[in-house]
């Protein structure tokens, strides 16, 4: 009866440390991820730590490229 016991704690006990470990790893999986935002020209996804942004007036605007970044400033000028 003893050794039932023993098993069945030290069986618990290796469940909890493995379910702790994995809820971890997943979470560093989820602050590793990367958010992304649509460029206004071309339609690609890019990150938001992208070089290339706008602000105008009170949104950031997200471009891939430099090229996308001086149409869409282009387009805006001419309105």
């Amino acid at each position: 009866m003893l050794k039932f016991l023993i098993t069945g704690l030290l069986i618990y006990l290796a469940f909890t440390l493995f379910r702790k470990k994995k809820v971890e790893s997943e979470q560093k999986e989820i602050s590793d991820s990367v958010d992304l935002v649509k460029d206004e020209i071309c339609g690609t996804y890019v990150e938001i730590t992208s070089p290339y942004k706008v602000k105008y007036y009170d949104k950031i605007y997200y471009f891939c490229s430099k090229e996308c970044m001086d149409k869409f400033i282009e387009s805006k000028k001419n309105n």
